[in-house]
This record gives C-alpha cells, structure tokens and sequence, in this order.
C-alpha cells in the first residue's frame, strides 16, 4: 500500500488547498493509517483503495476547487446520472467518495452547491461526529473518526456490508479494540459513546457484537 500512501498525502494537500481538510473527517479504512500516530505500536491493518471524505456539516463548506484540484492529479470524475452522487476515479484504481448526513429532505445524496459534488448522506455516519480525534501528518491538521467512534460505527454497519466487507471489518474492529480496551480514555469513551446512542442503535451493535464473538472482548 506504500504507492496509496502517496495519493493518501497528494489528497491530504488537495483537502488542504482547497479549504476542505479543516471541515472534513477521514473516514473508513483510511483512517486506520493515522491510528499509528495515537498507539504505539499500531499497525494500519489497510487493505483498500476507497478513500471515504466525510462532511458532518455542509452548511459550514464554502466555495472552494477541489473538484479542479482532483482532476489536477489525474482523477477522472464520474458523477451518476440517477443519483447525482460524485466519485472520482484514478486511472490506478484508487476511488474517492464524498459523503454526509442527511438534512431535513431526507435525500440520499445531497449536493453541496459550494463545492459542487453530490455527497451520500449515511444516517449511521453521525457515530464518527461523535469523537473525532485531530493528528499531525506532513504537517497537516487530519480529523479522524477516535478509534472508539470507529469501531462503534462499523459494528453498527456490519450487517449491511457484503460478506467480504463484513469480515474484513470484523477483524479491523478486533483489531482496534486491543487498543482501545487498553486506554482509559478510549474505553471509556467506548462505553459512553454506545450509552448515548439510539436505542435501535445499539441492539445492532450488541448483535453485531455477539454474531461474531466479540462479546468474548467487551460487554455491553
């Protein structure tokens, strides 16, 4: 994944150029990578080429160029005719997506005028909002999802992934808890993050949790 790394920063820096990086949160399985800048000894167990831009809050994106700037680094730009959702595309296979939560129309993409990209609104992707953690990289100020807040949201989206997605998941979660469980701080935001969630919230996550032995590691 070395070569990804790369695009990983000329992303970084296209976020920054454009005013973006300071109102986005790094999600998905990218966001492990900056996990190593929190635990010692963390290793980012990453295994895609998905790169997931999460904007909790539209209403504070201004104008800015990232569209011109992606295609500045060789990205193709497809947006769907049916949807108005926007992706952009490397000639490589690394593949960029934009996503939100959704407003009060309730729409499954909502386009971000400012910016103009249609982003997928994901009720669940509120859970990384929760806690997220700011860390140095290059230089660069990066919002993450707080390595709690991840392992809360893909525990509470398994079963909505593919059967591959869904054990590669698990055993990132698996993974992540060790460390989450050996912070204070971390797990006790675990276990406060999952109290305040919804209550059909958090019977999918307990089942998620039982489903795939998890419960071996934590209670709840």
């Amino acid at each position: 994944m070395a070569k990804y790394e790369n695009k990983m920063l000329d992303i970084i820096e296209a976020l920054h150029k454009s005013g973006l990086l300071k109102n986005c949160i790094i999600s998905g399985s990218w966001a492990m990578f900056f996990y190593k800048e929190i635990f010692e000894g963390f290793i980012p167990p990453i295994a895609t080429t998905d790169f997931d831009i999460f904007l909790p809050n539209v209403s504070k994106i201004k104008e800015g160029n990232i569209n011109k700037l992606l295609i500045g680094l060789d990205y193709v730009r497809d947006d769907d005719n049916l949807t108005g959702k926007t992706k952009y595309y490397s000639k490589d296979g690394f593949e960029i997506e934009f996503l939100t939560i959704p407003d009060r129309t309730m729409n499954n993409v909502i386009k971000i005028h400012s910016i103009g990209i249609g982003a997928e609104a994901l009720p669940k992707m509120k859970v990384a909002e929760w806690n997220y953690v700011t860390v140095k990289y290059n230089g660069y100020d990066v919002n993450v999802p707080s390595p709690a807040s991840y392992c809360l949201q893909k525990l509470l989206i398994n079963k909505e992934r593919s059967e591959v997605k869904k054990a590669k998941d698990i055993d990132a979660v698996r993974y992540i808890l060790g460390y989450v469980l050996a912070s204070s701080k971390y797990s006790a935001e675990f276990i406060e993050s999952f109290n305040s969630a919804p209550r059909k919230w958090k019977k999918e996550i307990r089942e998620t949790i039982k489903t795939n032995g998890l419960d071996s590691l934590i209670e709840l």
